[in-house]
């Protein structure tokens, strides 16, 4: 099976060292798992066409219903795929996650 390939946008690396973050156990719980081989990670954006996944916890500008249908758009007229663009906590092992 192919592992799904994430970036990772810089505002998850606040959250891994902040632990007062609401988000810091998820987003730790993402480093390990990348960190065991499940999803492999990159942070340039020369991959972007061989996403699978952008993991943000930039709710203001990139996780956002207006992002993600204007991505999904660009993407399609653009010949390229559908990136989704998703939260840790949305991607981290756990039972509402679809790509166990």
């Amino acid at each position: 099976m192919r592992k799904p390939k994430i970036y990772l946008e810089t505002t998850l690396f606040n959250f891994y060292f902040d632990t007062e973050r609401d988000a810091h156990n998820a987003t730790v719980k993402l480093f390990e798992e990348i960190t065991t081989g499940k999803y492999e990670a990159f942070t340039s954006r020369y991959v972007v066409d061989e996403l699978d996944m952008i993991v943000s916890m930039n709710f203001q500008h990139i996780v956002k219903r207006k992002t993600k249908i204007a991505t999904a758009n660009i993407n399609a007229l653009n010949g390229y795929r559908v990136v989704e663009i998703l939260n840790p906590m949305e991607v981290i092992d756990n039972e509402e996650n679809e790509y166990d």
